[in-house]
């Protein structure tokens, strides 16, 4: 197992500058926000990522992590409106970045199958 090739994480920079950009219009007004995503299994530090929609049984990513589909991934969602989140899913399609707010280097949209998610309580609330 190897650690996520530092290439393979976006900017800080190139992240807010995508999430700007976003149009939430087109997608029923979600708004994309930072997350981190990494492959099950692997060690090492998760590559920034932003996610672009949440559905109920899907997910958009925008990364530069190198993915396959049918790959099994961890995606940490500390910005959740609901509170922090994190999901196991399933890489369906990927798909190289197009429009205009897709201009990161080598970005890709990756398709997640959402198979489990846990929401990380506030203690306060337990």
């Amino acid at each position: 197992m190897t650690e996520a090739n530092a290439s393979e994480s976006m900017s800080y920079k190139d992240v807010a500058e995508y999430i700007a950009n976003h149009d939430a219009d087109r997608r029923g007004g979600f708004v994309a926000r930072p997350i981190l995503l990494q492959k099950l299994n692997e060690f090492g530090s998760p590559s920034l990522a932003v996610l672009t929609f949440e559905g109920e049984k899907t997910l958009t990513v925008a990364s530069l992590l190198s993915l396959q589909p049918d790959d099994a991934v961890v995606l940490y969602d500390d910005n959740a409106p609901d509170g922090a989140q994190s999901f196991y899913g399933v890489v369906e399609d990927i798909r190289e970045g197009v429009r205009p707010t897709d201009s990161i280097k080598g970005m890709r949209l990756i398709y997640l199958q959402k198979k489990s998610s846990d929401k990380v309580l506030d203690p306060r609330e337990a």
